[in-house]
């Protein structure tokens, strides 16, 4: 079988001319594929890996990266259904199984996506993006004391894995009412990165909780104005959803509330957030509340 490794001195340029020289070349059209995966053209990236399956079959790499391509485009059925098929070729692919892992978390069938992300740390204990998820798995059952040693695991193999770290070990910190070290951590944080808004925002939930809303206002107002001022669209809901937070803090209800739906038709992220934050402590029983994070079907 072919591999889907990519030659890191072969660029793109080299591997069309390979193409062009013959069409029906799986192994190129596998890497131009992955190069299109990669850089975020997914359409491209299928019709590549497409074609490349109708020439091999049974190529397992192309068709878990075409899996993945699906995730990517949240086809989340699609991601799983490749993501069989290639392990029914090749069982114990590690990656194979962390991203259908992924696929499940984000289909939320997370007692299967745990299946799998255990399964493939299993087999490579030191694969901080797995760690990453099980974490948040670990989170969403309520394991928070399992999450927080993985969390510190995935933190000492790759500092990088976790963006704005101190802020999320704070929020998961703050789920086990550890207040001390959360303020501790998040401070600690901000000495090197002033702006880290979810640093930011962990810290002036966690004071308002701990500390009294009068102690925690200026941090309050800190965040905001710091949220307010991020402009790139892909971090739209997790700033929607923080500025909702905070309204929910000040009980601003029906802008709160707004918020959070915003948040939870951008992204998935904020819904689960939301049933663990304790910004939202006072809206909790609130209809409306428990209908955006799916808890009832309608609000009266």
């Amino acid at each position: 079988m072919p591999s889907g490794t990519l030659n890191d001195r072969e660029t793109l340029t080299d591997i069309n001319r390979r193409i062009e020289q013959n069409p029906d070349d799986a192994k190129a059209l596998a890497h131009r594929g992955e190069n299109y995966r990669l850089t975020g053209d997914f359409e491209a990236a299928l019709n590549d890996f497409n074609r490349v399956i109708e020439l091999e079959p049974d190529y397992a790499w192309a068709i878990a990266h075409r899996g993945d391509t699906y995730r990517l485009m949240e086809r989340y059925e699609q991601a799983i259904a490749d993501f069989d098929r290639s392990l029914a070729l090749k069982p114990k692919q590690v990656w194979t199984l962390a991203h259908r892992g992924a696929s499940y978390y984000h289909f939320k069938q997370y007692s299967n996506a745990l299946i799998d992300i255990n399964q493939a740390l299993n087999l490579q204990p030191d694969y901080p993006w797995a760690i990453v998820y099980q974490i948040n798995l670990y989170a969403i059952m309520g394991r928070y004391e399992e999450a927080l040693v993985g969390f510190d695991r995935a933190i000492a193999l790759d500092s990088t894995i976790i963006p704005s770290w101190p802020g999320e070990r704070g929020l998961l910190l703050s789920y086990m009412g550890r207040y001390d070290e959360v303020i501790a951590v998040c401070e600690q944080g901000l000495k090197d990165h002033p702006d880290d808004y979810i640093t930011l925002y962990t810290l002036a939930v966690v004071k308002a909780r701990f500390k009294g809303m009068a102690a925690a206002q200026a941090d309050i107002e800190t965040t905001r104005n710091v949220l307010q001022a991020v402009n790139e669209p892909s971090k739209r809901a997790g700033v929607v959803y923080r500025l909702g937070g905070l309204a929910a803090l000040e009980g601003d209800r029906d802008f709160a509330l707004n918020c959070l739906q915003e948040a939870i038709s951008l992204d998935n992220e904020p819904l689960e957030l939301a049933r663990r934050d304790v910004a939202w402590l006072e809206l909790r029983e609130d209809p409306r509340f428990r209908f955006e994070i799916g808890e009832i079907e309608y609000v009266e």
